[in-house]
């Protein structure tokens, strides 16, 4: 608030002349005292007096802190001028208040800018810090498929949220149940951040996807800035229609996989997500299994096991004196393999139609919350091989090892022997640890069928 210092002998006509807002100090010319006590030196804008006694007042307040304020003189006679020129004193102030916060608010603006920059620094020198004591390649996120899979066609799109920090991030290996090419060649995929910057996503070597179903899509270099959300948008051109994967289901309605009216699905995708450093090379998305037989794969398809004939238990070992079973179940579809506390048991499918196959991958699953860690795999032989022989170990691929509880993975397997026609597949499931075989549910959930058009018919 503006202050005037004013004369005492004026008083009853400053007040009538002086707008409301404007704050009076009564002086005393004689005693050189204020009325109300001391006034603060800023606040003042000047001093009034009555006529013909600027000499005096300006003599009593030379030797205070207001020696130098503007000095007015009242004219009872001519009110309008003396008006005049507190408004013109006023308009003045106001100028200047007005310029004041200008200058205020350029000096924050300018303030607030050197912050942010010295926060991106300092972020950039985290990340130095973190690449340099830190591992060069992670893994930060990965959603395993689950057998349920999303149908997109143009001019559709899907958008998935990615709860992680988009900063860093270098590439996204996604799983379709089916084959892609050529229709891979009409899929586009971009990580779209905060702030609404695409950085597109190039597919790497799309044949590598033929046996595992997972292909990955990767940036030119690392997702650089400060930390911010990030999106992936996934859309199809032309006439192409193509299956995503999905992963399992979410409560969190954010992360459920999207399209352009709302969620498409109670899933998110099946996907995993990189980080790493500029020019560090990333783990393959995918084993090298059969090599270059996989260029051959003519045909994809996901079988559930509803669509496959009863399993039956084909071997277990000689002292299992402890619960061993499998079978279907129909409300999961599902296949249970129930391993023995003595070692690996083995189910078998009879005759399944597998003419041309060149690799076949399950989902595999733990389905007890509080059962041990499991072992898995998978085998074929063509029909009736395995009943002859009996070398069922033969004939499956790699164990997956040390599945936990309620977790997620892939088993595969390449042919032994060449399958012309029918074929038995072969599921074994064994206890990683030596711990009672109790709520050992090892779960089968699909499977995915590749065929090559070199060894017969393409199923």
């Amino acid at each position: 608030m503006s202050t005037l210092i004013v004369d005492a002998r004026v008083e009853d006509i400053a007040r009538r002349l002086l707008p409301e807002s404007v704050e009076i100090k009564l002086f005393d010319v004689v005693t050189r005292k204020f009325a109300d006590g001391p006034v603060v030196n800023g606040a003042v804008i000047g001093a009034v007096a009555a006529l013909d006694e600027k000499k005096s007042i300006k003599a009593a307040l030379a030797k205070g802190p207001f020696a130098k304020v503007d000095i007015f003189e009242i004219n009872p006679d001519e009110p309008k001028a003396f008006s005049q020129t507190i408004i013109q004193l006023l308009l003045g102030e106001l100028s200047t208040a007005r310029r004041d916060i200008g200058e205020a608010r350029l000096a924050a603006a300018q303030l607030r800018s050197e912050s942010l920059g010295t926060k991106a620094r300092l972020r950039e020198i985290e990340n130095l810090l973190y690449g340099l004591g830190n591992p060069q390649v992670s893994n930060a996120l990965a959603w395993q498929p689950s057998g349920r899979a999303l149908e997109l066609a143009a001019p559709d799109h899907a958008m998935q949220f990615l709860p992680i920090d988009a900063v860093g991030l270098s590439a996204v290996d996604l799983w379709f149940p089916e084959r892609v090419m050529p229709v891979i060649a009409d899929l586009s995929v971009a990580l779209v951040d905060a702030a609404d910057r695409v950085y597109p996503l190039n597919v790497v070597a799309p044949e590598l996807g033929f046996e595992t179903g997972w292909l990955r899509f990767s940036l030119p270099s690392p997702v650089e800035g400060i930390g911010r959300n990030g999106r992936l948008r996934i859309e199809v051109q032309g006439d192409t229609r193509i299956a995503l994967g999905l992963a399992l289901p979410v409560p969190d309605p954010r992360f459920q996989v999207s399209g352009p009216n709302g969620p498409a699905a109670e899933e998110t995708l099946a996907l995993r997500v990189w980080r790493s450093l500029g020019g560090v090379r990333l783990p393959p998305c995918t084993p090298a299994l059969s090599g270059s037989r996989a260029v051959s794969i003519a045909t994809t398809r996901f079988v559930t096991p509803q669509a496959l004939p009863r399993p039956e238990i084909f071997s277990l070992p000689m002292t299992a004196a402890d619960h061993v079973s499998t079978a279907l179940w129909e409300n999961e579809n599902a296949i249970l393999v129930h391993p023995s506390r003595s070692g690996p048991v083995c189910a078998v499918i009879r005759d399944v139609d597998l003419a041309g196959l060149s690799h076949i991958s399950a989902l595999v699953t733990v389905g007890h919350a509080r059962a041990p860690s499991l072992n898995f795999a998978i085998g074929v032989a063509p029909h009736g091989k395995v009943d002859e022989d009996g070398f069922w170990q033969r004939r499956i691929g790699p164990w997956v090892s040390g599945l936990p509880a309620q977790g997620w993975a892939q088993a595969h397997c390449i042919p032994v022997d060449p399958i012309l026609g029918r074929a038995d597949l072969l599921l074994a499931v064994s206890l990683a640890t030596d711990v009672p075989n109790d709520l050992s549910w090892g779960l089968f959930r699909g499977f995915r069928i590749s065929c090559d058009d070199i060894q017969g018919r393409a199923a």
